[in-house]
């Protein structure tokens, strides 16, 4: 692991994002440090949100955060060199994997720098929904410093933001779905069974699809704070009272298998 590499990776991802592009000697040195921060960052980071439990958990979410990060570049690089070369870069495999881990290096080092904030909140006693938003945070937060090195190893030149939206594209589609696959990562500490993996529940965009239905429950009926309630049918209360304990099965049984 380089000392120069990784503070490049933070401070200067322009920098690395041409060296991986223009394949230059030093890309070797790039793709095995980003190789070293993914191991070491990611797995930090999964193990604070494992800490949530405790026990096995936390070893099963230090491996399954770095092997979703490596399991999401080793299916986009090839649909990456593929979209590169249909609009306009066809540039070698190797530039695309260094520019790759490069990428998710980086993250992993963003990740890295959450972890210690994450684990004293846990240990200060924050609940399991409010965990769950943080580390969703910290993720977006790394996702997006990942996507920006991306972006910037495009270069100049015609349809670069094509390219850019079919890499982001591709990459929240893959990542997100391998991520699902592997859940659980954060789980209640009352749960007396702690899974390695969950039971096959659908894909990544049913359950997308699925919170925005359960979330349009609250919005069936426009309604105004200051006033008054307005009487409702028992038809329609009775519609409610069903959808609104479906909603809560569904979310106890999330709660206990983890997220």
């Amino acid at each position: 692991m380089s000392a120069t590499v990784l503070a490049r990776l933070l401070r200067a991802p322009g920098d690395i994002a041409r060296a991986c592009r223009d394949d230059d000697p030093e890309v070797r040195a790039i793709a095995a440090t980003s190789l070293a921060s993914i191991a070491l960052g990611a797995a930090a980071f999964g193990g604070v949100i494992g800490s949530f439990r405790g026990g096995a958990q936390i070893f099963y979410g230090a491996a399954k955060v770095p092997l979703a990060v490596l399991a999401t570049l080793a299916l986009s690089v090839p649909a990456f060199h593929a979209l590169a070369a249909v609009l306009g870069r066809p540039w070698p495999m190797r530039s695309i994997v260094a520019l790759a881990l490069a990428s998710a290096g980086r993250s992993s080092l963003v990740l890295l720098a959450f972890a210690p904030a994450l684990w004293l909140m846990l240990d200060l006693g924050m609940g399991y929904h409010t965990a769950a938003i943080v580390a969703s945070c910290a993720y977006a937060v790394a996702g997006f410093a990942a996507l920006s090195l991306l972006v910037r190893g495009l270069g100049d030149g015609k349809g670069r933001i094509t390219t850019a939206i079919a890499f982001i594209g591709v990459f929240f589609a893959v990542g997100g779905q391998t991520a699902w696959i592997l859940r659980p990562y954060l789980v209640r500490p009352r749960a007396t069974n702690i899974p390695f993996l969950r039971e096959r529940e659908g894909s990544f965009a049913e359950a997308v699809l699925t919170s925005l239905t359960s979330a349009a429950i609250y919005s069936d009926r426009p309604y105004r704070i200051d006033a008054p309630p307005a009487p409702a049918s028992d038809a329609w209360e009775r519609n409610q009272r069903t959808r609104s304990r479906e909603v809560l099965e569904e979310d106890n049984d999330a709660e206990e298998g983890g997220q």
